[in-house]
C-alpha cells in the first residue's frame, strides 16, 4: 500500500491517526494530480516549497523550469501507457530561487492510471555542491591542461573506474578522458602494469583504512605500446560516518617511455 493510500483513506487503521498529520511529518513533497495536472492533495512540505497561496492553483507543469517540460511530458505519456517513469531531476523555480526536486510518479491506485501520486525531494544543495566541485575541477583542468599531468576521480574498486579525468590524461596514457570515464571496456586499472596492480590496490587501501594520503610509483601501459613510470599523490574521499566514497588525486609521467617487452 503506498503512502497516499493510506492518506486518502483507503485502509482504516485501528490505531487512527490523522492522514494529513503523518504527511506533514515528511520532509519530502507528496502530492496527488488528476490527468489534468490538477492538484488534489498535497503535504506541508510541497505548501512550503511552491507557496501556501500557489499550492494547489494552476496545473503543475506551470511550476516546472521551460527546459523540463519535455522530460515532465515525457513522463506523463508513460503514465498514459500505463508504464511507471523513472526518477526525474526538474527544477522549480519559487520566486527568485530555483530547487531542484528528484521527482518519482507512479498510479495511486493499481487498477487505473489515474491520479498519480508524486513525491518530490529538494535536491539543491547535492546540485549546488556538484556545481561548484564541476566548476573547480574545469578550473583546474584549464590550469594544467598543458601539463603531463592527470587529475582524476575514481571510485574504490580494482579497476579504478574514473568520474573524472583532466585532459592530462591523454598524454600520460595516450587515451582520451571520454575513454576512459565510465567506460565498462577500458578503465585505468586495466592499464596499470600486471606486477604492479596487486601492490597498488593494498597500498591504497592501507592508506584509506588510516584515513591518510598516499603515493605512488608504478608502472602504467600507455596506448602506443609502451611502459611508463609514473607517480600518483592522491587521498580518499568520505562520507560523514567515514564510509569511502572514492579517491582523487594526480598522476604525473616520471621518465621516458620504456619498450613493452615482447612476449
Amino acid at each position: 500500500m503506498s503512502l497516499l493510500d493510506f492518506a486518502l483513506g483507503r485502509r482504516q487503521e485501528t490505531e487512527r491517526v490523522s492522514p494529513q498529520t503523518l504527511l506533514d511529518s515528511l520532509d519530502e513533497a507528496v502530492l496527488a494530480i488528476d490527468e489534468e495536472e490538477r492538484i488534489l492533495c498535497c503535504n506541508a512540505r510541497w505548501q512550503k516549497l511552491a507557496g501556501p497561496d500557489e499550492a494547489k492553483s494552476g496545473p503543475l507543469s506551470e511550476r516546472l523550469h521551460p527546459s523540463d517540460l519535455p522530460l515532465w511530458r515525457e513522463a506523463l505519456s508513460q503514465l498514459r501507457r500505463g508504464k511507471r517513469p523513472a526518477p526525474l531531476w526538474l527544477r522549480l523555480p519559487v520566486g527568485h530561487e530555483l530547487h531542484w526536486c528528484e521527482l518519482r510518479a507512479q498510479p495511486l491506485y493499481p487498477d487505473k492510471p489515474w491520479p498519480v501520486s508524486l513525491t518530490l525531494c529538494d535536491i539543491t544543495p547535492q546540485v549546488r555542491k556538484e556545481q561548484v566541485r564541476d566548476a573547480s575541477h574545469r578550473s583546474l583542468n584549464q590550469l594544467v591542461s598543458n601539463l603531463p599531468v592527470m587529475l582524476y576521480r575514481a571510485r574504490n574498486n580494482r579497476n579504478w573506474s574514473m568520474e573524472f579525468v583532466s585532459d592530462g590524461c591523454f598524454e600520460l596514457t595516450g587515451y582520451s578522458a571520454d575513454a576512459l570515464v565510465n567506460q565498462p571496456r577500458l578503465s585505468y586499472g586495466a592499464l596499470i602494469h600486471p606486477e604492479d596492480a596487486g601492490p597498488v590496490w593494498d597500498q591504497v587501501q592501507e592508506a584509506l583504512h588510516r584515513h591518510a594520503p598516499f603515493e605512488l610509483h608504478y608502472r602504467i601501459l600507455h596506448a602506443d605500446g609502451t611502459i611508463r613510470q609514473v607517480s600518483e599523490k592522491g587521498r580518499g574521499l568520505y562520507s560523514s560516518t567515514g564510509f569511502v566514497l572514492g579517491v582523487e588525486g594526480v598522476i604525473f609521467s616520471l621518465q621516458h617511455p620504456v619498450p613493452e617487452a615482447c612476449g
